[in-house]
């Protein structure tokens, strides 16, 4: 790509941004301004968007419930510096960083932080003993089986994609049916989280482990985790 075509693509990406009002801040879990909530936040188009799905999979039995939608910078950056301390007992900082993100997001990077990110559980049926979000509970002879297999069916209709997949040939985060985006909003907010203006602010944050991250490691991360998710929540 030529400087010509770089050029145009940056202005196109920040005319989406300013279209949608989107603040670095916001890709960071350090503002709230876009967000609407009745419990739990969500960034405007997505909370209404989930309302009418709400509505919807409830006319079918299914009592949709978020048990995690916006996540402060600060609420990642505790639960990762949780996990750190606890695996760096026995463990280097690289193989801990290596382990956390199986599942959690570096701080500053996680998608709960736009606001577009939601954790579903259906609480029409009894929960499950101990921990919700687990593939085991999503599948057949699981107790959120009728969720996900409604959400297979209804769930694009509203916008809502699920971001990690099982496609084994998927890169990044292990497969969480639980997970969902609205991509009208989030493929936006990814297309800024991709770009360099975004990266440079993110490089003045401060946690543990950070400066265990080589810049090798910070420049896959971006490329196999941020990005590896449902092809249909790339940004065109």
């Amino acid at each position: 790509m030529g400087l010509g075509s770089s050029f145009i693509l940056k202005q196109e990406i920040l005319k989406r941004l300013t279209d949608q009002n989107i603040e670095i801040k916001s890709l960071l879990g350090l503002n709230t301004a876009h967000l609407l909530s009745d419990s739990i936040l969500l960034e405007e188009k997505t909370y209404q968007s989930f309302q009418k799905m709400k509505s919807a999979a409830a006319s079918d039995g299914i009592e949709l419930h978020i048990v995690s939608g916006y996540r402060s910078y600060q609420r990642q950056k505790a639960i990762w510096e949780r996990k750190f301390n606890r695996l760096t007992l026995s463990k280097s900082p690289a193989d801990a960083i290596s382990e956390i993100i199986t599942y959690s997001s570096v701080p500053g990077t996680s998608r709960h932080h736009w606001g577009t990110d939601i954790d579903l559980i259906d609480t029409s049926v009894r929960a499950p003993a101990g921990d919700l979000l687990l593939e085991k509970n999503y599948h057949k002879g699981g107790p959120y089986h009728n969720l996900k297999s409604w959400m297979d069916r209804h769930a694009k209709r509203f916008g809502f994609h699920l971001v990690y997949t099982d496609d084994k040939q998927r890169t990044g985060f292990k497969y969480e049916p639980w997970h969902y985006s609205f991509a009208p909003t989030s493929k936006a907010y990814l297309a800024y989280q991709s770009h360099q203006d975004y990266i440079q602010v993110w490089k003045t944050l401060s946690f543990k482990g950070k400066s265990d991250m080589s810049d090798v490691f910070i420049r896959s991360y971006f490329k196999n985790y941020s990005l590896g998710i449902n092809p249909t929540l790339m940004p065109s």
